[in-house]
C-alpha cells in the first residue's frame, strides 16, 4: 500500500520533460533579449583593430538609398559589423575550426608558404549589372575617357598556394564575363598576365588582402600603355617603411602568417610637387603617406591615411590632363605612380561618397575616369551605380 501511495504522488516523467523544455525556452528568449538590448545601447565602433578595417556605420536614410536597395544592403553589413562581442565570436569560431583541422575560416584559406588567401567572391549579379550599366553609360556619354582596371586577387594569380582541393570559383571566368559586358568605348586594363610574369617577386602580402606596392608598380607600367603615359619617364627610390605588417586576413580568420615588409616607391626626381585636400576631413597635406599609421594595427593606412570619401590632388605636372579615380583601397598604393602625369586627380570612394559626382567632374574639367578595384570588392560592390545614377 505504501509503494502504491508513493507512485501515486510521484509526478509523471513527461511533466519534468515539459518543465525542462520550458526552462530552456525561457533561457534562450532571455539571452536573445539581452543581446538585443546590448546591441541597442552599445556605442557603434568606427574601426575594428582586430580586422584592421573600418566598420559599417548606420547607413544614410533617404528615398534614393531605400529605392535602390543600397540602404538594406548597408544595413545588413552594419548589423554584422556592429554585433556585440564580434571579435570574441570570430576568435571562438577560428579556435574551433583549428581544433577540427579546417584550413578555411571566415572567407580565408590557410595556404602554403605562409600565405593567407581570400576566397574569390561570387559576384552580386544584380548590383554588378547596375555598375556595368553605369560605367558603360558614362563612357557612351562621351564627357570623358573611361578606363576599368579590376585587379585579380592573390588566390587567382597564385592558385598553387591554395590548400589542396580547395573549392574556389574561377575569378578568371568572372573577369572575362565582366569584360565582355563592357561598352566598346570603355578601355579595360587587364593586368593579370603582367602580375603572373612577376611571380618571383612578392606581389601580394602574406596576411593581407591588398597587393604590395611592387604589384601596383608593375600594374602601373601596364596601365601606362592605355593611359598614354610615358612610364619610363620617372625613376623611383624604394624604401622599406615597415617589416612587421600583419594584415586583415590574419585578423578576420584568426590564422597566423608571415609578417610582411611595406615598401614605398618615391620618385628620384622631386620636381613635380603636389597638394592633397581631404575634403570631408577639411585638411590639406603635401604627402601621400602618413607614417604615424605604421605604429598602429592598420599599417596599410600608411598610404593616404586609409579610405576617405573624396580627395583632390593638385600637382605641378606640365600637363592639362585631369583624372577621376573611382576606387577601393587597392588604389591607395597605386595613386603615387599617377601623380607626375596629371594636373589634377580627384579620388572618390563610392562606399562613403554621397555628393553629386557630376558637379565634381564638371568643376574640375575631368577628362579621364579610371575605375580601380580589386576583383572581390568590385564583384560585391553596390555603390558605383548609386553615385553615377544620372546615367542609369
Amino acid at each position: 500500500m505504501e509503494r502504491k501511495a508513493r507512485n501515486k504522488n510521484r509526478l509523471p516523467k513527461r511533466y519534468w520533460v515539459k518543465k525542462l523544455y520550458r526552462c530552456i525556452s525561457v533561457t534562450i528568449i532571455a539571452i536573445v533579449v539581452v543581446f538585443v538590448i546590448l546591441n541597442l545601447v552599445k556605442k557603434d565602433r568606427e574601426m575594428s583593430e582586430k580586422e584592421n578595417r573600418m566598420l559599417q556605420s548606420f547607413p544614410a536614410v533617404s528615398l534614393d538609398n531605400i529605392a535602390s536597395g543600397r540602404f538594406m544592403s548597408e544595413y545588413e553589413t552594419y548589423q554584422s559589423d556592429q554585433f556585440i562581442f564580434r571579435d570574441f565570436w570570430i576568435s571562438l569560431k577560428t579556435c574551433l575550426d583549428s581544433i577540427s583541422g579546417k584550413n578555411y575560416s571566415n572567407g580565408v584559406y590557410k595556404g602554403k608558404k605562409g600565405y593567407l588567401l581570400e576566397e574569390p567572391a561570387k559576384p552580386d549579379e544584380e548590383n554588378l549589372q547596375k555598375n556595368i550599366d553605369a560605367i558603360n553609360a558614362l563612357a557612351d556619354g562621351g564627357t570623358a575617357k573611361v578606363y576599368t582596371m579590376i585587379v585579380p586577387n592573390a588566390s587567382s594569380i597564385m592558385p598553387n598556394l591554395l590548400p589542396a582541393f580547395a573549392p574556389v570559383r574561377s575569378q578568371e571566368e568572372d573577369l572575362a564575363k565582366f569584360r565582355s559586358s563592357l561598352s566598346g568605348k570603355v578601355t579595360d586594363i587587364d593586368v593579370e598576365e603582367t602580375l603572373k610574369e612577376h611571380l618571383d617577386e612578392q606581389l601580394y602580402y602574406h596576411t593581407d588582402h591588398h597587393w604590395t606596392t611592387r604589384g601596383a608598380y608593375y600594374s602601373f607600367l601596364k596601365a601606362a600603355e592605355s593611359l598614354g603615359i610615358e612610364s619610363g619617364s620617372v625613376n623611383y627610390d624604394i624604401y622599406k617603411v615597415s617589416a612587421d605588417f600583419v594584415g586583415t586576413m590574419a585578423s578576420t580568420s584568426g590564422y597566423s602568417g608571415k609578417k610582411d615588409v611595406i615598401e614605398a616607391f618615391l620618385p628620384s626626381d622631386t620636381s613635380v610637387q603636389y597638394l592633397i585636400e581631404y575634403v570631408e576631413e577639411q585638411k590639406k597635406t603635401a604627402s601621400l603617406y602618413q607614417s604615424d599609421k605604421l605604429e598602429g594595427y592598420d599599417k596599410y593606412a600608411f598610404f593616404l591615411g586609409g579610405n576617405s570619401p573624396i580627395l583632390r590632388i593638385k600637382t605641378t605636372a606640365s600637363t592639362d590632363k585631369t583624372l577621376l579615380v573611382v576606387k577601393d583601397s587597392y588604389a591607395n598604393c597605386f595613386l603615387p605612380f599617377l601623380i607626375p602625369h596629371y594636373k589634377e586627380i580627384v579620388v572618390v570612394d563610392p562606399r562613403y561618397y554621397y555628393d553629386d559626382i557630376y558637379d565634381e567632374m564638371s568643376s574640375k574639367g575631368i577628362s579621364e575616369v579610371l575605375f580601380l578595384y580589386n576583383a572581390n570588392t568590385f564583384f560585391k560592390d553596390n555603390s558605383i551605380s548609386g553615385i553615377f545614377e544620372k546615367y542609369n
